[in-house]
C-alpha cells in the first residue's frame, strides 16, 4: 500500500512536470535566458523523479543485476536532485538581477560542484561512506557520512534564501512571494523526507512550487513587449491604474520618450533596422534602470519611464543620454539614436487624473522635440 502511494505521488508529479515542459518549450514571447534556465530546472527535476520510480520498482528484488541497477539509480537520483536545487539558485538569481554574466558564472560554479559531487558518488561505490545498498536484501541505507549529501543539497537553498533577503529591496513584491514559495516549498519537502524517509513529500512540494512559478512566468510574459523585452502598454496601464486609484500621496516622475527620425530609419533602411533601433533603445533603458524604476514600450517608437521622485529623474535621464552617446559612438548601426522627452511629477492624491497627466507630459515631449528640430535647423543654417 505504501509503495503504491509513493509511486502514484511521484508519477503524478512527473506527469505535471512533463506537461509544463511541453507547453513552455513552445513559447516564443518570453525571456529566452529565463526559458533555458527554467526548462533545465524542469528536466533536472524530472530525471531523479523517473529514477525514483524505477528504484521503488526494483528495491528488494534479489540478484546482482538488481543491485547494480539500484546503485546506478541512486547515483542518478542524488546527482540530479542536487543539480535541480542548484538550478533553483540560478533561476532565482536571474529573476532578481537579470544579468547574463552572473548566470554564466553561476553555471560554471554549479557544473564544477556537480563534477566534484559525481566523483564523491563514484568513490562511495568502494567505501560506502555516503550510502550503501545491502547486497543480500538490495535495500538502501545511509552511510556514516551522509551529511555530505545534506551539505551539498542544502547549501544552495540556504544561499538562495540569503540572496533573496539581501536583495529584497531590488525587485517587486510579487517576485518576492514567487521566489520564497519556490525555495521554501523545495526546502520544506526535502526536509520532511529526510526526517520521515517514507513520506516522499519532496516531489509534490517541488512540483507545486514549479507549477506556481510557471503560472507566474506566463502572467509576467503577458506584460512584456515581444520585440524589445521590456514592459508593454498593458503593463504600463496596469501600473498607472494602480497609481491613479491610490491616495497615499506617493509621487512618481513619469517620462514620455520619443525616438527622433524613427520613420526615416524605417523608410530608408527598412523595418529590420527599425526593429534594431527599438531594441537598442530598450536595451539602453534597461541598462540604466534602478530596482524600483519602471519602463515600458508605450507604442510605436514611444517609451515611458516611471521613477520615484526621491531617486532623481534628471540623473536617470542623464545616464540614458550618456548610454545613447556611447551606443552611437560605436558606429555599429547605420543610424544614430536620438530622443526627445517630457516629464513631470504625478502625485497620488486625487488632485488630477492620470489621463490628463499623460496628455500633459506627451505635450511636453512634443515641445522638446520641436525645440530640438528648430535647434537642428538653425545649426544647419549656420553651417551654410
Amino acid at each position: 500500500m505504501q509503495l503504491t502511494i509513493a509511486l502514484n505521488t511521484i508519477l503524478g508529479s512527473a506527469l505535471i512536470i512533463v506537461l509544463v515542459f511541453a507547453d513552455y518549450v513552445r513559447k516564443y514571447n518570453t525571456d529566452h535566458i529565463q526559458k533555458h534556465i527554467f526548462c533545465s530546472l524542469l528536466i533536472f527535476t524530472l530525471i531523479p523523479m523517473i529514477g525514483d520510480i524505477a528504484y521503488y520498482l526494483l528495491e528488494g528484488r534479489p540478484g546482482r543485476n538488481a543491485y547494480i541497477a539500484l546503485y546506478g539509480l541512486t547515483i542518478v537520483y542524488y546527482l540530479f536532485q542536487v543539480l535541480a536545487y542548484f538550478y533553483i539558485i540560478i533561476f532565482v538569481d536571474h529573476m532578481i538581477f537579470k544579468d547574463i554574466d552572473r548566470v554564466k558564472k553561476l553555471k560554471l560554479i554549479v557544473y564544477l560542484i556537480t563534477v566534484i559531487h559525481a566523483l564523491i558518488l563514484l568513490l562511495n561505490f568502494k567505501y560506502h561512506f555516503y550510502f550503501y545498498i545491502d547486497e543480500a536484501t538490495n535495500i538502501f541505507y545511509h552511510g556514516d557520512k551522509y551529511y555530505i549529501r545534506l551539505i551539498i543539497s542544502y547549501c544552495p537553498i540556504l544561499f538562495a534564501l540569503f540572496e533573496i533577503f539581501v536583495s529584497r529591496r531590488g525587485f517587486k513584491t510579487s517576485y518576492l512571494s514567487m521566489i520564497f514559495l519556490l525555495v521554501g516549498l523545495s526546502f520544506f519537502g526535502s526536509s520532511i523526507d529526510i526526517i520521515y524517509t517514507t513520506v516522499k513529500l519532496v516531489w509534490p512540494c517541488m512540483t507545486a512550487a514549479l507549477l506556481y512559478s510557471y503560472f507566474f512566468i506566463l502572467q509576467a510574459d503577458t506584460k512584456i513587449d515581444s520585440l524589445t523585452g521590456i514592459g508593454n502598454r498593458y503593463s504600463f496601464n496596469e501600473f498607472t491604474n494602480r497609481l491613479s486609484q491610490s491616495s497615499n500621496g506617493e509621487s512618481w516622475a513619469i517620462v514620455m520618450i520619443d525616438m527622433d527620425h524613427f520613420k526615416h530609419i524605417n523608410d530608408t533602411l527598412g523595418h529590420q533596422e527599425g526593429d534594431n533601433a527599438l531594441r537598442d533603445m530598450a536595451a539602453i533603458i534597461k541598462s540604466c534602470l534602478r530596482g524600483s524604476d519602471f519602463a515600458a514600450r508605450y507604442g510605436g517608437d514611444e517609451f515611458v519611464l516611471a521613477s520615484r521622485v526621491e531617486n532623481g529623474i534628471d540623473t536617470l535621464m542623464q545616464h540614458i543620454q550618456e548610454a545613447i552617446d556611447r551606443q552611437n559612438g560605436k558606429n555599429i548601426r547605420p543610424f544614430k539614436i536620438e530622443i526627445s522627452y517630457g516629464y513631470d511629477v504625478f502625485t497620488a492624491d486625487g488632485s488630477r487624473t492620470i489621463e490628463n497627466f499623460l496628455t500633459h507630459i506627451d505635450s511636453l515631449m512634443y515641445k522638446h522635440k520641436e525645440m530640438r528640430r528648430r535647434a537642428g535647423d538653425k545649426a544647419a543654417g549656420g553651417k551654410i
